[in-house]
């Protein structure tokens, strides 16, 4: 039962695609972010499944998947083949305008300095080692501190994308921006900013997609995990770089790679204990409105219950698992169709519009669902608020840009 599970879920992965590519001309939309990290984290699941330590897998949760993944290209598939037969186009290359704002340089130097004065600054007064879960919530884990850190993100993904020969410079602010990422401990807020930027110089053809790519792109990714848990162990643990250590952090590697999968799993077999109200998918929502409301009633959008996977503690359940958690059947199906509908949406501004900044939401939200095979991103106040943050970066380009435009021609004219 398990195998006939497994080889539904990949037929309907492969018809999917196939009619996505049709819709779009492209693999670069949100159906594909969503769909082939999954699989490709699913297949591993399987494969270390009751090995290495793990524990077993349930197959009957794939069918989230496979139910959540049709409802999904619903309305990719009517917005697509809508657009070709109105004539209109369902790809086009991102307009670069004049390149790299110098308005944008100046905010990313203005950052670096403030997020280094505030490393140091936090090095002097928290009493948490450096690399450590404490030490990242001291220094932008809330207040003024935490939200300027998704400008850094929008920042991030601007400076990849923008990334040539002739500004290999741009390597400073994006090795910057990175460690301030890393400093967080927080490993999707490195992750998602970098597929962002990656994807965008894909999609545009800036970069080729070859297997030299994506043995980097892995390498990178191992990389994270690995700088992410020397910094926790060696830097904030005060232990010694070893074999052993080394070991640890691919094992755990491995466990945050497949603890969403494994994390519904076992949810399932234990009958779902955590099954919540519908308002958790929309937390950020809630507490929005309560903020302005003078309520003081938060909801987490994070799951208190936590499984042990044979190598760790984890409490994700993969996107779809999530959203079946917090939903009743029709809840499931109208919270897919308008998470689809929004996202494909985007895709129609970012291609009628052709602005770098509508790209970067429109890849920012594709890389939350890029995640999905670990949790549901939705619920987090970051998928509002760095677009949010990108669409005032926009408007403090065009002011800059416009205010110089004025003034050349002022001292031209004189």
């Amino acid at each position: 039962m398990g195998l006939l599970i497994l080889l539904t879920l990949l037929i309907e992965v492969g018809v999917l695609l196939y009619l996505e590519v049709k819709a779009w001309h492209t693999l670069y939309t949100p159906l594909v972010f969503l769909t082939l990290p999954y699989v490709a984290v699913l297949l591993v699941t399987i494969a270390i499944a009751g090995r290495l330590g793990f524990v077993d897998f349930y197959y009957p949760t794939i069918l989230f998947w496979i139910a959540g993944l049709l409802v999904f290209a619903i309305p990719s598939y009517v917005l697509g083949f809508a657009m070709q037969k109105h004539g209109k186009p369902v790809c086009k290359p991102i307009d670069d305008g004049n390149g790299l704002s110098k308005a944008v340089v100046v905010l990313t130097a203005i950052m670096c300095l403030a997020f280094l004065l505030r490393l140091k600054q936090t090095l002097g007064t928290s009493t948490s080692s450096l690399g450590s879960d404490e030490f990242g919530m001291d220094y932008d884990g809330h207040g003024l501190w935490a939200h300027l850190s998704k400008i850094n993100s929008v920042l991030l993904i601007l400076c990849i994308y923008f990334y040539d020969r002739q500004r290999r410079w741009l390597w400073i602010p994006i090795l910057l921006l990175v460690f301030f990422a890393f400093v967080h401990q927080v490993k999707g807020w490195v992750i998602i900013p970098c597929v962002a930027g990656l994807s965008m110089r894909l999609y545009s053809g800036k970069a080729k997609l070859t297997g030299k790519l994506l043995l980097y792109v892995l390498i990178g990714a191992i990389m994270v995990f690995l700088i992410s848990y020397i910094m926790s162990l060696v830097l904030g643990g005060d232990v010694e770089m070893s074999g052993t250590v080394i070991g640890f952090i691919f094992r755990h590697f491995v466990h945050y790679l497949t603890s969403g999968t494994f994390g519904l799993s076992m949810d399932a077999v234990a009958g779902y204990p955590d099954r919540g109200s519908f308002e958790v998918l929309y937390a950020q929502m809630v507490n929005i409105i309560n903020l302005f409301t003078d309520n003081n009633d938060l909801v987490t959008p994070v799951n208190p219950f936590y499984y042990h996977n044979g190598i760790n503690y984890t409490n994700t359940r993969t996107m779809f698992g999530t959203i079946a958690i917090f939903s009743n059947g029709l809840q499931f199906v109208g919270c897919t169709l308008f998470l689809s509908f929004f996202t494909y949406m985007l895709k129609i501004f970012a291609i009628k519009f052709n602005s770098v900044y509508v790209n970067v939401i429109l890849f920012y939200q594709c890389s939350l669902l890029g995640m999905g095979w670990f949790d549901y991103y939705f619920s987090q106040l970051d998928s509002i608020e760095v677009p949010i943050m990108v669409l005032v970066i926009m408007t403090f380009t065009l002011l800059f840009d416009t205010t110089k435009g004025k003034r050349y021609e002022t001292e031209a004219a004189s």
